[in-house]
């Protein structure tokens, strides 16, 4: 298992006790990789080790969590590879799960659980529940489906398609999985595992989260345009803004505001994102 952080310290010890309990009888390694943490990240993993298989390691290039996950998988032993993040946490049974499901198939992602760990006026501010229901993988951007987070896949097919691109601060699942399954390898889904996705519990950092992670959807356009990935038309980005208007207007609780706040954070996002990028993703 891969565990990229950088200054988690306020969350990993969630997820490193939720790896000591996990049931799996098989031997396994925990690769966790440091992306330069200037808090006490390290020291918390560290204090894990006499508890779990567990390695640490540096990822010091660059910034970003594929850049850090492609060091922890150059650095495992094993042919099976599982990533997870350091603010989430995974539910009882959800390695043996994977694991399991990686003796069929090459490449799973597990079942999300977004209420668990957030409180009830964050739980939606990303939307309504994600694959957790009738049909688990939508696609993306109208491609293709994400594993997200939680994903696992063979060696050999994390090396076949080049591990996750290095220049992609946010989005880099995406890129991976559509890579994958454009080679010709469907993603699977294990209801049997279940992660639990934390989120930002104030609305500052909601809409913060919201602006990085559509920041990076300009360049994954300008990449994946010839798959399928399209844009809005211009009346429906005035749709959206007006929408969202009416919404900030009428919003009168956190509950309220919390989704608001990212969506403003992702329609900026985009805008900053297509200046940079020099592609028009509106």
């Amino acid at each position: 298992m891969i565990l990229p952080f950088r200054n988690a310290a306020r969350t990993i010890s969630d997820q490193l006790e939720a790896l000591v309990d996990q049931d799996f009888e098989g031997p396994w390694e925990l690769i966790a990789v440091d992306n330069r943490s200037d808090d006490h990240s390290r020291e918390i993993v560290e204090r894990f080790g006499d508890r779990l298989d567990v390695k640490v390691v540096e990822a010091t290039e660059h910034l970003g969590g594929g850049h850090a996950s492609n060091v922890g998988a150059r650095h495992a032993r094993a042919d099976k590879l599982v990533f997870v993040d350091a603010d989430d946490v995974v539910a009882p049974g959800y390695l043996s799960a994977m694991a399991a499901a990686l003796d069929e198939h090459e490449f799973v992602t597990a079942a999300f659980d977004q209420e668990t760990l957030n409180p009830s006026w964050v739980s939606a501010a990303h939307g309504p529940p994600w694959r957790n229901g009738d049909e688990p993988l939508v696609a993306q951007f109208g491609v293709l489906p994400n594993a997200g987070a939680s994903m696992g896949i063979t060696r050999r097919l994390f090396e076949s398609v080049g591990g996750f691109p290095d220049d992609l601060p946010r989005m880099y699942d995406i890129a991976l999985s559509w890579e994958v399954q454009l080679a010709g390898t469907p993603l699977h889904f294990v209801p049997e595992a279940v992660y639990r996705v934390r989120y930002r519990d104030n609305l500052l950092d909601l809409f913060r989260q919201g602006l990085a992670g559509s920041s990076c959807a300009p360049l994954l356009y300008k990449r994946y345009r010839g798959a399928g990935m399209k844009r809005r038309t211009v009346t429906a980005v005035l749709r959206s803004w007006a929408r969202l208007g009416l919404d900030v207007a009428s919003a009168r609780t956190k509950a309220d505001l919390a989704p608001l706040g990212v969506r403003l954070g992702r329609e900026l996002g985009r805008v900053s994102g297509s200046v940079r990028h020099r592609v028009y993703f509106p």
